[in-house]
């Protein structure tokens, strides 16, 4: 990409400022600030409705190349404590991922360019060693046997100054006959580890005094647990007691260093718990909660037995904040109106969006309706490129589709710079359970195509299937507000009060506990919720206090594209256990009366049929104008080219909370074998789970209401909001929408 960006923040209100960061290859770019209406330039749609503004922001900016620089470590501060110039050991339990990726940092002190220093590594062999050097002579010794991927070893290093000689210790925590590749191994030192500003770096090593992003080398992928340093040379005896657990680093007198990785879980605290103090803060969110070598298997939850989770899990494509310097900043003015906007980017040859959602005061809406807008969906898919995860090229070559990834530029500066979001895996092939806004987007773009939907050819999804909505509105004069899941998580029911009617936009699948609380108090006293996409409401969402650019999901027993284990199940950011929201007494079906059922995204989607629910007076208000047989959806639509129900669906299931006096007022069924029934619902394996074969791969549409004049209407399926513009928005998708939502934001009772 010859161009690209990012903002401090998704969202903003009046009297904010937001911030561009915009690296640039070209001298120079222009920065203009445009109101996004509509984004998908399919030309069976309205086009690109996209209009210029006046800005002080708008102007040329000098072009500036900045780089990305992935990778989690913990940086410790130096301190003349740490310039060990005598006799030392370096202990720890380890569990490499890529052990054949190259040299990797462990425990070091050790500046990367002038090679002066100590530390233990993983070396180019995927053995352990261990270094020191003092600018001119650098002696290493390695234990020769390579260690095995995803495996604990007990790992140290000792440098006797007064023999000259330096031993490592490799012994695997499990051992096989035919595979045993523990190993020790010695050698005479000629000089020793010399002085060096550098600070002490877990998980790499220093290129430079800042000890930050882009000047750490040598990035470790797997975990580390509890690494000490010990200011003396410790016997073979004391090692194996160390190794076996009869004695403990961190109470040796000689401690010059005892990191405790079993604390501190839900920040960038990393504690010495030694005498000195000597503690560390971890970059790029390495994953914390993990378990240790010592995990026993009887606690799945790091809180109760946080001696076994004292582990950190580094990846060397984690980025929680690319750190980029801003280019421009644009104030908010206290009348512009609350809607969708971006700073367009143009080079004489690129052109790249950096979208920003206009809210409005919390307490100061300016319209009866809100639209909200899934950010923290946005944030989970952030960047995915689901086309190259060994999980769905399974998935597509099952259904005969290939997909060539990367294509488009924007790929390439994805799989590149190591970007991914949270349907993507990490390089040594684990998930990517933290998410940041704070870095470039490549898919929050008012265009943006999924390609591995729609049998290879791309849909619109994530914002680009929002506008479809928010066009939808303004075409046919429904005034909104644009709010965010943000916006609900931090503010709650402060702001959902001051709306009659709140709209879900066609994929709100990511939520946290608070806007849970917040939905169900707003229904409950009389607010009132169109919930218009499909599977939604489905994964547990939490945000990091400290970090609250950063969201984290842990997945498991649902549809997904990886699976953390179990006992790793609960979130680091905030404690609570991870998953699907239906197992913690949240289904979906408990707030908005459907959940999600069945998805496909290379088949044909279907169309909804009415049933006897449809003729209570209760809905009749939904089908003016609609006919008694009329089907609904049956039409061209600008997701997967046909059907207003597909993609990903929600049925009504009293048994998983949908109310006994809802009414279900609509179905959509026939759909082919490429729409599969949800995995979490798939007791034993069998061939009964496609669309021909099983009655739950179905879209339901509901209506019911909650106290106080409150109430629901759900269509769910993500492709529904695709069918509103057809036939220049005259269709019965778009009246039956119309219908309900402008009872929904009137001030009258229902019937």
């Amino acid at each position: 990409m010859e161009i690209v960006g990012y903002a401090d923040r998704l969202r903003a209100q009046p009297g904010e400022t937001v911030s561009f960061k915009v690296s640039c290859q070209a001298p120079s770019y222009r920065a203009q600030l445009v109101r996004v209406i509509h984004g998908d330039d399919n030309p069976d749609g309205p086009g690109s409705k996209i209009d210029d503004l006046d800005s002080p922001a708008n102007g040329e900016y000098p072009g500036r190349i900045q780089e990305l620089h992935p990778g989690s470590f913990v940086a410790v501060p130096d301190d003349p404590r740490l310039q060990l110039d005598g006799s030392f050991t370096i202990q720890a339990w380890i569990y490499p991922t890529t052990v054949g990726k190259g040299r990797q940092g462990l425990v070091t002190k050790w500046d990367c360019n002038t090679d002066t220093g100590y530390g233990l590594f993983v070396d180019e062999e995927g053995a352990l060693s261990l270094r020191v050097g003092d600018g001119e002579t650098v002696d290493e010794v390695g234990t020769g046997v390579a260690m095995r991927d995803a495996k604990w070893y007990f790992a140290a290093g000792v440098y006797d100054a007064d023999e000259s000689s330096m031993r490592v210790y490799q012994t695997p925590l499990d051992h096989w006959p035919l595979q045993d590749t523990a190993a020790e191994a010695g050698a005479a030192a000629a000089g020793g580890p010399g002085r060096t500003g550098a600070g002490l770096i877990i998980g790499g090593c220093s290129r430079g005094p800042e000890n930050v992003p882009g000047t750490v080398g040598g990035l470790y992928n797997g975990k580390i647990d509890n690494p000490t340093i010990i200011g003396r040379a410790l016997g073979p005896d004391e090692i194996a007691a160390l190794r076996e657990g009869r004695s403990s680093g961190a109470g040796d007198p000689d401690v010059v260093a005892a990191w405790d990785f079993g604390r501190d879980f839900s920040t960038a605290t990393v504690t010495d718990s030694s005498p000195n103090g000597l503690h560390g803060e971890a970059l790029n969110m390495p994953g914390r909660a993990v378990t240790g070598h010592n995990w026993a298997g009887r606690n799945m939850d790091f809180k109760h037995a946080p001696e076994e989770y004292a582990a950190i899990r580094f990846n060397d494509d984690d980025l929680d904040d690319a750190r980029w310097e801003t280019d421009f900043e644009y104030a908010v003015p206290e009348d512009l109106r609350s809607a969708m906007y971006a700073f367009r980017l143009t080079t004489d040859d690129a052109e790249d969006y950096i979208p920003f959602a206009v809210r409005p005061r919390t307490g100061e809406p300016t319209a009866k309706i809100a639209f909200l807008l899934g950010t923290y969906t946005f944030l989970a898919y952030a960047n995915e490129h689901l086309a190259n995860n060994p999980v769905l090229i399974e998935y597509l070559e099952g259904k005969g589709m290939e997909v060539e990834f990367p294509l488009l530029p924007h790929e390439h500066y994805m799989v590149d710079n190591k970007l991914g979001g949270l349907y993507d895996l990490h390089t040594d092939g684990s998930g990517i359970c933290y998410s940041s806004s704070r870095k470039p987007i490549v898919n929050f773009r008012p265009n943006n195509k999924q390609r591995t939907v729609g049998a290879g050819m791309g849909a619109p999804v994530l914002l680009s299937a929002d506008l479809h909505q928010m066009d939808w509105m303004e075409s046919l004069g429904f005034d909104f507000d644009l709010i965010t899941d943000e916006d609900i998580h931090f503010d709650g029911l402060d702001l959902l009060s001051g709306y009659n009617v709140v709209m879900s936009d066609a994929h709100p699948e990511y939520w946290t506990e608070d806007m849970l609380i917040a939905l169900e108090a707003y229904l409950n006293a009389g607010g009132r919720f169109m919930y218009l996409g499909g599977n939604g409401l489905y994964w547990i969402t939490s945000v990091d206090p400290e970090r609250p650019h950063v969201i984290e999901v842990r997945r498991w027993n649902g549809t997904g594209s990886w699976r953390t284990d179990f006992a790793e199940s609960h979130h680091s950011t905030t404690g609570e256990p991870g998953g699907l929201w239906r197992f913690r007494g949240w289904a979906p079906q408990r707030l908005v009366g459907v959940g999600m059922t069945a998805q496909g995204g290379s088949g044909t989607n279907s169309a909804y049929r009415r049933l006897p629910d449809s003729f209570d007076p209760r809905a009749a208000f939904i089908f003016e104008g609609i006919g008694d047989d009329e089907v609904i959806g049956d039409f061209d639509t600008l997701n997967l080219g046909w059907g207003a129900a597909g993609y990903e669906m929600d049925r009504a299931d009293p048994a998983l909370g949908t109310p006994e006096h809802a009414l279900v007022v609509a179905t959509a069924t026939d759909f082919d074998d490429s729409f599969h029934h949800v995995v979490e619902e798939v007791m034993h394996m069998n061939s009964e789970q496609t669309g021909t074969t099983n009655d739950q791969v179905r879209s339901d549409m509901v209506l019911f209401e909650y106290p106080n004049g409150g109430a629901v209407f759900t269509t769910g399926s993500i492709a529904w909001s695709a069918c509103l513009s057809q036939n220049d928005y005259d269709n019965n998708v778009s009246r039956i929408t119309a219908n309900v939502l402008r009872k929904f934001a009137s001030d009258d009772p229902l019937p």
